[in-house]
């Protein structure tokens, strides 16, 4: 016979187990009302289900007229039977809970085209629906794209390019947008709340009326950029650059302006 591997592929596991079962079954066709209740504590069931599975199975051979005295056999055999197959998918179930608990969980980056994006037939403001709520679309290039009302919401875009992107009415509250690329971007009127915009190419976007409330600006680049009725409240802009930005009717309540002080 040739070696068995070391080492068997999880997707095998699951058909060892069960054809183990099936020639345990074959192998040992009765059990004790024991043995049926410390194989059950071994594939994490209860013994009272265990006994109530018993008294079920009792219930359903006698209303079908099963002779006495077969009764207490059957239903042990039958239930025997069927227990490797329980035992083989409680290994499975153990195989699979100790690998999620072992493997360490890395985060990758995911194309745009791998997210839930779809046309909608009536969206408030037009254009598409994207889905990227809490998706890692780190570098990626969305420039001149039609996003309007994206889902972005703590999303992970930092470094990505959406230069010159439709983003009315876009949500990016909570986005990780650091040294993100949205030059010349319209995101008028777009909700950045509490985001991270650290060092954003931010030169000549259309910020009209955004929320950017407790945003993170610090270092970024606001030249030239259209900063009317929007609201940086809170908001620290220490060390951003607003030459020549549209600030008419902005609110800077308790916002660190780019010189530090608190307006």
């Amino acid at each position: 016979m040739k070696p068995l591997e070391d080492r068997i592929p999880e997707d095998q596991a699951q058909e060892v187990f069960t054809r183990a079962a099936q020639l345990y079954a074959k192998h040992n066709q009765s059990y004790s009302v024991k043995e049926l209740m410390e194989a059950g504590t071994e594939a994490k069931i209860p013994p009272e289900f265990i006994q109530q599975a018993l008294e079920q199975l009792q219930l359903e051979k006698s209303s079908t007229g099963v002779p006495q005295k077969k009764r207490s056999v059957l239903p042990l055999t039958s239930l025997a039977i069927g227990l490797p197959a329980i035992l083989a998918f409680g290994l499975v179930g153990w195989l699979i809970a100790r690998k999620a608990i072992t493997s360490p969980v890395v985060e990758t980056a995911v194309p745009i085209s791998e997210t839930n994006s779809k046309e909608v037939n009536s969206p408030p403001l037009g254009g598409t629906y994207l889905k990227c709520k809490n998706v890692n679309i780190t570098t990626e290039n969305l420039s001149g794209r039609d996003l309007r009302n994206a889902d972005c919401t703590e999303a992970n875009l930092a470094g990505a390019d959406l230069s010159g992107s439709n983003l009315t009415g876009a949500n990016f509250s909570r986005a990780d947008l650091e040294n993100a690329n949205l030059r010349g971007a319209n995101l008028s009127p777009a909700d950045l709340t509490d985001a991270n915009l650290a060092g954003a190419d931010l030169r000549n976007t259309n910020l009209h009326r955004a929320n950017l409330s407790k945003t993170d600006l610090t270092g970024a680049n606001l030249s030239g950029a259209n900063l009317q009725n929007a609201d940086f409240a809170e908001a620290d802009l220490t060390g951003a650059n607003l030459t020549g930005a549209n600030t008419n009717n902005a609110k800077f309540n308790n916002a660190i302006m780019p010189d530090g002080t608190v307006n």
